[in-house]
């Protein structure tokens, strides 16, 4: 093996080294189960090898990923400011300055009526942190987290990882002298709540080898991190815990969790060495959200309401669900999604149809109001809200073909009003179409799908797809706006998202139909969308991509398992394909707490069922289609040995002499890929210029 890219004369090879399991009477065996260690000169110099053999196998692209890369970049501002959100006495906003990766946050002092009165400070620039931590390395990986101002605005928590194994060190910036504190934190998660004095902080601990989130402790500025104090134990392998501040801020909420269950305890925020007082115990299935405003406790619930409902409950007892006064009642067809508490009003962010909306409740008379939101197919998302007092509700919404838009909404009226669109320059929005078609899956069930594309190319039987999935941990794929995208559109792609079952899109019981013993319904859906694209002649099997990241990397391995005349080539990024052997050791990061997701394989019907479809012990020996996969290195949701051991045995496997199967594995970075706004963009280009080389689409003009 060699990290020269000319004078590699094939695919590396990593050698086998085979290593024999056993479990509940079923045998096998793992050839390169030695790939595990990271800092292993033998498995670094495997790694380098293949990128060098991508580079190579990329090279007759590679002008056209930097005309792509170069397009990307194009439709960036420069220089763009988020809008600032008043909070306390201050404006505060986020800024990118020309050239730079990282943003810069800022603020002005606000007067009585929120006009910007001061001048504008600014408190942290992610460029300069970045530098500190890597110097001029211009591959350095480099992340942002926390930044919560303390109550008094005086001190600034934020939290920076250097790695991408999502490990972060948290410190302290004094705002009155921009001087970042002594104090230290080392392996944290970026998760800070301030006491009310301003003088301490909780944050959560992860377990320094399995990842999970399982202590939360209490810091005094000033103090060794040695002493800081253990406030809760999270013993439970299949629970994580992470600490919230109440709306009233009178709380310091915490909040134990997996997939169906969950727990919550309290802490008053002006004692913050108080024990916690457990206020929900964890039992049966029981999934909830809860927050304290107006001296009651608020808990988005599915107790008795599969799809939520909100309730309010007593200071005293809220476990006791004989006091329980529902608020917001379940409806038929209607998904709970999340809720947002102010003085005079509730804003309930919900989904119907598998669409996004947004309602408004007026405490006072107890009316709801729709809130009318842009485009049949879109993303909602809440944007930040401090202030219980505001008048207002931040939320941002895009479509595929629209950036995305801060609005604020008046929470009397309903009326909106456009804070900013973003621009792309270059970009124009009545050139492009959308529509939402749907599948009938293998069991009879409707499987929406979001369709993009150039109305100068409308999809045809001839004309290249990409089709998107996900399919896990109930997060819905719903169609936002991604600038990246139109190198794609303008050269005769669509794009279409598969709204599968594993995700939320049409309720909890989009999710319950595609997790644990019901899994393999997300791949089947998945199949069902390419082929009903495929019949509708928008596409064919020679021109059809896929693509998906981390769980959906695992549904690119199973469909590609099952199904791989559909496909002409397939992207993975990050994927975990390994998924029985990784579920079968608890030491690997995050292993325990996905039980409710996949199953325990300890148990013989979920390591049969986990046997039965995972990605790396079922590749068939066949033509595959044309694969490109990703990996980091410092991969914490992912480790970087499952997709390069899945891409060894894809090459074995494939009887195909002329299909590229590649990996890249980012050697400074974790599951997110390379940051920076401009950097991130490269692996997107690589990934887009394989598939537009693929596919032969003509260059844009």
């Amino acid at each position: 093996m060699t990290s020269s890219g000319d004078s590699v004369p094939g695919p590396p090879r990593a050698p086998r080294r085979p290593r024999s399991y056993e479990k509940f009477g079923r045998r096998w065996t793992d050839p390169w189960a030695w790939i595990r260690d990271r800092e292993d000169p033998e498995v670094l110099r495997h790694l380098r090898a293949e990128n060098a053999w991508t580079e190579r196998c990329l090279a007759p692209w590679s002008d056209l990923r930097d005309t792509v890369l170069a397009e990307m970049k194009a439709r960036i501002v420069p220089d763009t400011a988020s809008p600032p959100v008043r909070h306390g006495p201050f404006l505060y906003f986020s800024r990118y300055r020309r050239g730079e990766e990282y943003p810069v946050f800022c603020r002005r002092r606000t007067g009585s009526k929120g006009r910007r009165t001061g001048r504008e400070e600014l408190l942290l620039d992610g460029n300069h942190l970045a530098r500190e931590a890597h110097g001029d390395a211009a591959d350095g990986y480099f992340s942002l987290g926390a930044l919560e101002i303390s109550p008094n605005h005086e001190i600034l928590a934020f939290a920076t990882d250097t790695v991408g194994r999502r490990l972060y060190e948290l410190r302290f910036l004094d705002t009155r002298s921009g001087e970042v504190l002594a104090d230290r934190i080392p392996g944290a998660a970026p998760n800070v709540v301030w006491a009310a004095a301003g003088d301490a902080v909780f944050y959560t601990r992860p377990d320094p080898e399995t990842l999970r989130w399982s202590r939360v402790m209490l810091h005094r500025l000033g103090q060794p991190v040695e002493q800081d104090a253990l406030v809760y134990e999270e013993e439970d392998e299949t629970f994580w815990v992470a600490a919230h501040e109440s709306r009233s801020r009178e709380f310091v909420l915490l909040y134990c969790e997996q997939t169906d269950r969950a727990e919550a305890w309290a802490i008053p925020s002006r004692e913050p060495e108080a024990p916690p007082r457990r206020l929900i115990p964890r039992g049966g299935p029981h999934e909830f959200e809860l927050d304290h405003f107006r001296g009651r406790f608020l808990i988005r619930t599915n107790r008795s309401a599969p799809d939520f409902r909100l309730i309010t409950a007593t200071e005293a007892d809220p476990a006791e669900e004989a006091a329980w006064e529902d608020l917001v009642p379940a409806r038929d067809g209607v998904q709970l999604e999340g809720f947002e508490l102010f003085e005079t009003h509730l804003a309930l962010f919900e989904r119907r149809e598998g669409r996004q909306e947004l309602r408004l409740l007026d405490w006072g008379s107890g009316a709801t109001r729709q809130v009318p939101l842009p485009g049949p197919v879109r993303a909602l998302d809440e944007e930040n809200n401090p202030e219980p007092e505001a008048a207002e509700l931040r939320v941002v919404v895009s479509t595929p073909k629209t950036p995305a838009t801060t609005l604020a909404v008046s929470l009397a009226t309903g009326r909106r009003r456009t804070l900013k669109r973003e621009k792309v320059p270059g970009f124009r929005s009545r050139d492009y179409r959308t529509r939402r078609l749907s599948a009938r899956a293998k069991d009879g069930t409707r499987i929406p799908i979001s369709l993009v594309h150039h109305r100068d190319h409308p999809p045809s039987s001839t004309s290249p797809l990409l089709l998107y999935g996900y399919g896990a941990y109930g997060i819905s794929m719903d169609p936002a706006f991604s600038r990246a995208r139109f190198s794609l559109l303008d050269r005769g792609f669509s794009f279409a998202i598969a709204h599968i079952r594993g995700g939320q899109e049409l309720g909890r019981a989009w999710y319950e139909a595609g997790r644990q013993d019901k899994k393999t319904n997300t791949f089947h859906d998945f199949i069902a969308c390419a082929a009903h694209l495929q019949r509708r002649k928008l596409s064919n099997p020679e021109r059809t991509y896929a693509m998906g990241g981390s769980a959906g990397g695992l549904l690119m391995g199973a469909v590609l398992n099952e199904a791989p005349e559909l496909f002409a080539g397939i992207v993975a990024m990050v994927p975990f394909v390994d998924v029985l052997n990784t579920m079968l050791d608890p030491d690997i990061p995050l292993t325990t707490a996905e039980y409710d997701e996949w199953g325990d394989p300890n148990r013989k019907d979920f390591f049969e069922l986990l046997a039965s479809y995972a990605p790396y012990e079922n590749v068939p020996e066949a033509p595959l289609p044309h694969l490109l996969v990703t990996s980091g290195l410092h991969d914490s949701q992912v480790q970087f040995w499952e997709p390069t051991k899945w891409v060894q045995r894809l090459r074995e496997r494939n009887t195909h002499p002329q299909r590229l199967i590649l990996l890249r594995t980012n050697l400074d970075a974790g599951h997110g890929g390379r940051s920076g706004r401009y950097r991130g963009l490269e692996e997107i280009a690589e990934i887009y210029a394989f598939l537009i080389g693929l596919s032969g689409a003509a260059e844009s003009g």
